[in-house]
């Protein structure tokens, strides 16, 4: 097994358990703010993995400076944010309109920089051929997927609270939701590891980014 296949095989592994422990939530570890924690290290692990490789043919990017940075990035914003969610009392976030507010903002801000950065590295990904063709732009898809479930979701509860809301509906968003938690998480790691079982070095060939 080559260390190109063997870290697409960890990095696989690492978002398919973030994505089954996200389906799990509290229940598969007892805790709320344990199982976040674990989701957003499992995750910053497993695209630094794809990022940075267990060589460089491991790395999706070829470790190339700016679709490095942008998975970098990608990897580390869930974390940062919540792990200082989860530091901040519930009281001086809840006790302050502007302290609501500004976590808000934080909140909001962290979501468009990972999109941007995930858009980056996606398009990254897809240009320097370090992944064999086929592969390529699976990571647009996925960031694709999830960002229209957020909108669609988003959309719908604008309109559920203007009209009420309806069961059937609710549980409809609900699944748009997990489907576009799912595709970054639990799908990429699925193709990651398909991908694996299938690789020929041979057949990718690395370009200079323009």
């Amino acid at each position: 097994m080559g260390k190109r296949s063997a870290t697409w095989r960890v990095g696989g592994i690492l978002l398919g358990v973030c994505g089954v422990i996200g389906l799990g939530g509290a229940r598969t570890v007892g805790s709320p703010v344990v199982a976040q924690i674990l989701i957003d290290g499992l995750w910053a692990v497993g695209i630094l993995m794809f990022a940075v490789g267990l060589n460089r043919a491991g790395s999706v990017v070829a470790r190339r400076p700016l679709g490095l940075t942008a998975l970098v990035v990608l990897a580390l914003a869930p974390l940062i944010v919540n792990l200082t969610y989860t530091l901040t009392p519930v009281q001086v976030v809840s006790s302050e309109p502007a302290t609501a507010w500004l976590a808000s903002a934080v909140s909001w801000t962290a979501s468009a920089v990972s999109i941007a950065a995930g858009a980056v590295a996606a398009t990254q990904i897809a240009r320097l051929g370090a992944v064999p063709a086929r592969w390529r732009r699976v990571p647009l898809w996925a960031l694709a997927i999830s960002v229209g479930c957020a909108v669609l979701v988003q959309v719908v509860w604008v309109a559920l609270g203007a009209a009420g809301a309806d069961q059937g509906v609710i549980a409809a968003v609900g699944v748009i939701g997990w489907i576009g938690y799912l595709a970054p998480t639990l799908g990429l790691g699925v193709v990651a590891l398909i991908a694996a079982a299938t690789d020929d070095p041979r057949s990718v060939q690395v370009f200079r980014s323009s």
